[in-house]
């Protein structure tokens, strides 16, 4: 009886991925550090879709931020979730992430002082930063029935800065923004 189990599992799993479908995606949209902070963000995605309804988006997102006064920073992350599609348009999707964070300061100058007291040029660079993350989004399907989608989505995004900022220290960011299906296979 086990074995049946475990070979109708991987019948019913094969089949799956007989039928799937994969859509590949790009997208833009604005990218607010803390909200009001601005930046851009710009996606590639690769959407594995396993029913009408379900997906699993893979998605590395490539972007910028600026915050006035204090530094801004560029980041890449790569993002893999699941996304659920109703009748009506509305999809809803989340995802967790990894990326890199490289944050500068915005002075006049950034100064170094050593142990004898002697003063010198530094960068203005931040070190890198390991930035994991978790989205939630939530989106409408502008082109639902037909083969290539154009979505419009809301993503409220926690994300961390390591070694900068302490585990319990996150940052917030909302991105709105667009994304249109350039091929399916």
């Amino acid at each position: 009886m086990k074995k049946l189990y475990i070979l109708a599992l991987s019948l019913f799993a094969l089949s799956l991925g007989a039928k799937a479908q994969t859509n590949f995606n790009i997208g833009a949209g604005y990218f607010g550090q803390t909200v009001t902070y601005p930046g851009l963000v710009i996606e590639a995605e690769v959407e594995k879709m396993f029913s009408e309804n379900a997906s699993i988006p893979i998605r590395a997102d490539l972007g910028f931020f600026v915050h006035p006064r204090h530094s801004y920073g560029l980041f890449l992350d790569l993002n893999a979730g699941f996304r659920r599609y109703y009748k009506s348009g509305i999809f809803l999707e989340e995802s967790i992430g990894v990326g890199v964070l490289q944050s500068f300061l915005h002075s006049d100058g950034v100064y170094n002082v050593d142990d004898s007291g002697e003063v010198s040029d530094a960068s203005r660079a931040v070190p890198v930063d390991f930035m994991p993350s978790i989205t939630l989004g939530i989106g409408y399907n502008l082109t639902q029935g037909s083969g290539k989608q154009n979505l419009i989505w809301v993503r409220p995004k926690l994300y961390w800065q390591l070694p900068h900022k302490t585990e319990s220290t996150y940052n917030f960011a909302l991105q709105v923004g667009f994304t249109h299906t350039i091929m399916s296979k």
